[in-house]
Formats: structure tokens, sequence, C-alpha cells
């Protein structure tokens, strides 16, 4: 099923692999991959759809965005946050940035490393999506570690979904629709959408205005 969704695409040129990463950045990316290994190595069960993007990029595309002056706001979340990076990436940045991670264990650990490097990042163990977005049962009853029925986190955080600027996501292959339905049906006008997608690089999608 094709969702028709009002999201416009800013291409990201290639000077972004070119830009420098923030202060501080590289020692929190080493902080995190070292919680991230010791994470995987211990006697855990294992956490499915854990995966770890490319922090450096993500990195660079975020003072793209900040250097293209394309933001509305300060308001960062990343939705299924796992350790956090791209939240305290946004934090260095001066965003208001909180992470929404539904592993109870993985909001611990970004926790921590947000503890180790002082981050002002804040983060919350719930689902990121919101209650009541109409059509998505039926896109999201295939997908694992999607819940649509628990309580409201946004409601915790004290802020609502469209009143973020800037979503950052991981989605794995074939889950993009998803993502892009609920920001479509939820984010504000000019708030904008950035996405992993492996090989692929970033991708930044707008909420028409």
């Amino acid at each position: 099923m094709t969702i028709h969704v009002p999201l416009l695409s800013v291409p990201i040129d290639g000077s972004v692999k070119h830009l420098p990463y923030a202060d501080r950045a590289e020692d929190l990316i080493d902080t995190a991959n070292e919680a991230v290994e010791a994470f995987m190595l211990a006697d855990l069960d294992v956490i499915e759809n854990f995966v770890t993007c490319d922090f450096h990029l993500l990195d660079q595309t975020l003072s793209w965005i900040h250097s293209n002056h394309l933001l509305t706001g300060n308001r960062f979340c990343e939705w299924g946050a796992g350790f956090g990076v791209a939240t305290m990436l946004a934090a260095l940045r001066g965003m208001q940035a909180v992470g929404i991670e539904i592993e109870s264990r993985l909001v611990h650990q970004a926790e921590q490393v947000a503890a180790t490097i002082g981050s002002s990042a804040q983060f919350y163990h719930g689902s990121f999506v919101p209650r009541g977005v109409s059509g998505l049962a039926e896109i999201s009853g295939e997908f694992k570690n999607v819940d649509t029925e628990e309580g409201d986190v946004y409601a915790e955080i004290g802020l609502e979904l469209d009143d973020f600027d800037l979503i950052f996501v991981f989605p794995w292959p074939g889950e993009e629709e998803f993502f892009e339905h609920i920001f479509a049906a939820c984010a504000a006008d000019g708030a904008l959408l950035l996405s992993y997608h492996g090989r692929e690089g970033m991708r930044l999608l707008r909420q028409s205005l």
C-alpha cells in the first residue's frame, strides 16, 4: 500500500562528507562505541533490531543542516534512540534534545553515556508512536519492536510531537513508510525528518509548509 504524504525531499549534497566534526563529537562517539561493544559482549539477551548507524556521517549531516539554516527551531527528537548518540550529538550543538527508546536496558545505557560525557540530552522509556494516528495499524502490524498501544510518552516529556523541529530515525529496510506516515500525520509545518539508510547514507525530508 502506498501512502501519499506531503513531504518534501531536501537533497544533501556531497560536501557533507568533508565537514569537520563538532567539538567533542569524536569523544562522544568513542565513548558510545566502547559502551556498545561492552554491552554486546555482556551475557545479555540479544535485542533485535539494535544496530548502530554511521555516527560520524550523522554528526556531519547535523552540521550541514545547521550551516544551511534549515531548522525552524531548536528541539530535537530521536525515535528508537538506542544508546542515544544522535540525541547527544544534537545536544552538543545546543539543541533541546530528547531520545525515546522502547527497550529499558538501552535507555539505561544511553543515560550512562550521557552522564559520562556530561550531556544535557534526556532519554525516555516508551514508544515514540503517538496515540490515534489514522491508518497506522495497517502499516505497523508486521514490524517488530513497535508499540502503538503504550501510554503516551510525549505526556511524560511535556511536549507534543509537533513541538519538535528535527526528528532522527534509523529505519530497517521497508520501515520507511511507517516512520514517514507518522511524521506526515503529526509533525509541525517545516519540521525535518532525518533518516539513515546504510550504504545509501542520509535522507532528509521536510513537512510541507
